[in-house]
């Protein structure tokens, strides 16, 4: 049970790090060295994750997220705050400000077996 629970840990880390990298931010693109630099880039791009999600949560409220036939989610959690975000920040500034600013909804985590 406690190798599940690492592995759960260690895959939200790696869709942390591909919603920096390739489906959102691209990071990589950037080219920085500097240190510090680097340093100031990742705190602005926890601080965009972070204001994503509360988007998604924005927008979803509560609600699940639909799933494809195969069983996938049609689109990730990030994917929806970052879509919402982006027209929010152009069509409805004000919006974008009240959803990192209000309180969200918190969804409670659930255990993959119950006894």
């Amino acid at each position: 049970m406690q190798a599940l629970n690492d592995y759960r840990k260690r895959w939200g880390i790696e869709c942390l790090f591909g919603d920096a990298k390739t489906r959102g931010l691209n990071i990589e693109d950037t080219h920085i060295t500097n240190p510090e630099k680097l340093a100031s880039l990742l705190v602005v791009l926890m601080l965009a994750i972070t204001w994503a999600y509360r988007c998604a949560t924005t927008t979803m409220s509560i609600k699940a997220i639909p799933r494809k036939r195969h069983g996938r989610r049609q689109k990730s959690w990030f994917r929806i705050g970052l879509d919402a975000l982006r027209n929010w920040i152009v069509n409805a500034p004000q919006a974008a400000a009240n959803a990192w600013t209000r309180k969200t909804h918190q969804r409670a985590l659930r255990p993959l077996h119950q006894p």
